[in-house]
């Protein structure tokens, strides 16, 4: 059985986890963020190539795209053998043991091993990744004299041109990957021995599960039908899996044991469950919450991205930018409800336009109100830091938000369909089952916040027609999110009265 070091870091995870990819692969779940991740990582990668000056890229691209592996090792050896200063994607394999170098850096003993990360600092996995990588390429016959990992500065702040060398920052993990490289051959032999056999493993749920990455195929490992321990409201993972594996899996279980449960969330939850009953409501405590609301109210929805490398001046890595928002409002009692919207040009800086539209359509003196104040608070508080010009208007603004999660989290509203989750995709079913008009399954392309980030950066490279239809999605998508907070809104006080 072949490795390469994304197999080999699986098997540090799990066991399990690697077989079930080499075995049965179409019992994981796809991860729809996987590909964004993957993007940002070649961005990095990209940037980092030319860090010690001129570099040869050992990459060798068949017809459709995929990689030659054959060609990049025969590549490589060409490559080594003629005292390349710096080589990227240096490949090797050894006895069944295969890995690409980002960069291979020449010194007067041998050469420097720099693995690039977009991430913002140093990881455990990635300490196993370079143990892994160092000893593949010791069986090739290279001296490897330093190891380097090369991950994103989180305080650098873009000014012009991306600065490489304040971008990125390099650090030693010779002595961190020490206690990791005494293991790898070990490691090696006993994964490739776990591949041999064609019967699906036994493995115990645990933390390794999540950590440090998310595995595919939990639904398929857990084997417990939801609602489980693990949808119980904020439950810590470590105490869910003490329940899980000590027998307590299913809400009937909980219930069944009499296990006293300290949150009174899990409480309502577990008695509402199982005992099918009815919407619960602190009516008192709900009116106090309306009653903090006044017209004009302005429902608020914002959609943003976020990239590794900063798009324009003044962000930092992995920032949020508002693109896009939906808006709906109600003057007054009675009044009919009126939209408006905006969508930043694909290629543009959005901030300032999307700052100055916000500035021209909510009043000063509006109720503002959101589903999770949190978000849309810190994007307009930011939105002030960049146009101190705008920064008093934005400012009222953000002082002058109501919370629609608030009755939910603080347990006012409780409806057993809700399960453990309050976002506003769990909350809009619930009250309002099978509502053609609430329903995010029937938009076509964008149907949460990930794709919508998709789409928008995607884009520029489309057609003028696909780009005018990802308008149109985005639009739609966003507008259901805000509407969607009037529907609860007018629930809540249906409820209340």
């Amino acid at each position: 059985m072949n490795l390469s070091k994304s197999k080999y870091v699986r098997y540090c995870q799990c066991h399990k986890m690697l077989w079930m990819d080499t075995y049965m692969p179409q019992e994981g779940v796809k991860d729809e963020s996987l590909e964004s991740r993957f993007k940002e990582g070649h961005e990095c990668g990209e940037l980092a190539k030319d860090m010690f000056g001129s570099h040869v890229d050992a990459t060798v691209l068949r017809w459709n795209g995929s990689l030659n592996i054959s060609a990049m090792l025969a590549n490589t050896k060409k490559l080594v053998s003629r005292g390349e200063e710096n080589i990227c994607e240096a490949a090797f394999s050894v006895n069944g043991c295969y890995c690409a170098v980002d960069l291979l850096h020449k010194t007067e003993g041998g050469y420097d091993l720099y693995e690039v990360k977009s991430s913002t600092g140093v990881r455990e996995e990635y300490l196993w990744d370079i143990a892994y990588q160092k000893h593949v390429l010791g069986m090739a016959g290279l001296n490897i004299t330093g190891t380097y990992l090369v991950h994103v500065n989180s305080q650098y702040v873009r000014e012009g041109e991306i600065d490489r060398d304040k971008f990125f920052v390099t650090e030693d993990v010779s002595e961190q990957i020490a206690p990791f490289s005494k293991n790898v051959e070990k490691t090696v032999a006993e994964a490739k021995q776990y591949l041999l056999s064609r019967s699906e493993p036994e493995m115990k749920i645990g933390l390794q599960c999540h950590h440090p990455y998310g595995c595919p195929y939990w639904t398929h490992c857990m084997k417990t039908p939801s609602p489980s321990v693990f949808d119980l409201y904020r439950i810590l993972e470590k105490d869910a899996l003490d329940m899980y594996n000590s027998g307590i899996r299913t809400l009937q279980d909980v219930y069944a044991s009499g296990k006293h449960l300290s949150n009174a969330y899990w409480t309502r939850q577990v008695e509402y469950f199982i005992e099918d009953l009815p919407v619960y409501v602190d009516t008192d405590s709900l009116q106090r919450f309306l009653s903090g609301m006044h017209y004009p109210m302005y429902f608020l929805d914002f959609e943003t991205f976020m990239t590794c490398i900063p798009m324009y001046d003044g962000l930092r890595p992995y920032r949020q930018v508002p693109f896009q928002y939906s808006l709906h409002i109600l003057e007054s009692e009675g009044a009919p409800l009126v939209h408006k919207e905006f969508l930043a040009g694909e290629d543009e800086d959005p901030r300032r336009a999307i700052a100055e539209s916000l500035v021209q359509t909510i009043p000063a003196d509006a109720t503002l109100i959101a589903y999770n104040m949190a978000f849309e608070k810190g994007r307009i508080k930011e939105l002030a830091e960049f146009f101190p010009d705008l920064a008093e208007h934005l400012m009222k603004i953000h002082d002058s938000f109501v919370d629609l999660l608030e009755p939910f989290q603080k347990g006012y509203v409780y409806n057993r369909q809700m399960g453990g989750s309050f976002s506003i995709k769990s909350v809009l079913p619930a009250l309002f089952p099978d509502d053609p008009e609430l329903n995010y399954t029937s938009l076509e392309d964008v149907h949460n916040g990930g794709q919508a980030t998709a789409t928008y950066l995607a884009m520029k490279d489309m057609s003028p027609e696909d780009r005018a239809k990802a308008r149109e999605n985005l639009l739609k998508y966003c507008c259901l999110d805000s509407y969607g907070m009037v529907r609860i809104w007018q629930k809540l006080r249906e409820l209340a009265s």
